[in-house]
């Protein structure tokens, strides 16, 4: 079955704001080869002949897919918030005279099919994971949380005395992944102390994200933890679903780089012998990238 895209569907690809909005919409609907991907949870629009929505995520944002199904091709019509399916009227002919393929959509499509072609790429098996970190000769804190990115989760626990707010921007690792996941319906609770400084600007931008925050004077624990959707498990498009769990990290690091250094340090088994950490160390061990990385963030 054929798969083209109305002016429409580009156009809104092109003018969302939202950080990889294509990429997030192209994955939910299209094959990495730009074949169409069914799913069975797609219900009828009832105000346009053969349009049916497409949930894509079910978070603050809601967003949708409307698409016109014919015997032998699919239109892909309209992409955004849940606002989009209201007041909707049926595409023009011109529009359709317009539709092109996946291929010749533009750069911003191109771009989100090459991003979809790397998470659809056949993974590696590996053996089943353990249910206790070890002490390992490798950075691992940083790749466990990174890795939960394009999962989906029920909840994310973030508990941590301190926290380097930095790390929660927009630009940083664990703020994208932490953005991405509220979008795909996640629940993210971060729980920490109340900062020294008393700047709580950045708590009330995690709030205004849909993060829960939940501020403990006496909190000493640190604990990091991913609740994998079960429901979400036979997901079209999440391989090899069978091989994913939840992830629990209870350890001794908190939410700043400093912490993130100190831990990974443990976990390459530093001897205290041999006198204080050299820089040689922590590039021998990949630690400094691993818990840096862009923006300066996990």
């Amino acid at each position: 079955m054929a798969t083209l895209l109305l002016p429409d569907f580009i156009a809104d690809l092109q003018k969302n704001p939202a950080p990889h909005f294509a990429r997030r919409v192209l994955q939910k609907t299209l094959q990495s080869n730009g074949s169409f991907r069914h799913d069975s949870d797609d219900h009828r629009h009832h105000g346009v002949t053969n349009a049916w929505i497409r949930y894509v995520s079910a978070g603050r944002s809601a967003y949708r897919v409307v698409y016109i199904r014919d015997l032998d091709k699919i239109h892909l019509y309209r992409a955004g918030e849940h606002s989009v399916e209201d007041n909707l009227s049926a595409p023009k002919q011109t529009s359709f005279d317009s539709a092109v393929s996946v291929g010749e959509a533009g750069p911003e499509v191109a771009a989100a099919m090459t991003a979809i072609s790397t998470i659809d790429a056949p993974q590696v098996a590996s053996s089943p994971p353990s249910r206790l970190r070890r002490n390992v000769p490798t950075p691992a804190i940083g790749r466990a949380i990174l890795s939960r990115r394009n999962l989906p989760h029920k909840d994310i626990w973030l508990v941590s005395p301190f926290v380097n707010r930095s790390l929660f921007a927009r630009t940083a690792k664990l703020g994208r992944l932490i953005l991405d996941q509220v979008e795909d319906g996640a629940r993210v609770v971060l729980v920490t102390r109340p900062p020294t400084d008393q700047n709580i600007q950045w708590m009330e931008a995690l709030q205004e994200q849909s993060v829960h925050v939940v501020v403990y004077p006496r909190l000493h624990a640190k604990l990091y933890c991913f609740v994998f959707d079960d429901d979400r498990r036979r997901e079209r498009g999440l391989r090899s679903g069978d091989r994913y769990s939840s992830l629990i990290l209870l350890g001794s690091a908190n939410l700043t780089a400093a912490g993130q250094v100190i831990e990974e340090v443990r976990l390459a088994e530093h001897d205290p012998e041999n006198g204080p950490v050299s820089m040689d160390f922590l590039d021998e061990h990949d630690i400094v990238e691993e818990v840096l990385g862009d923006a300066g963030g996990l």
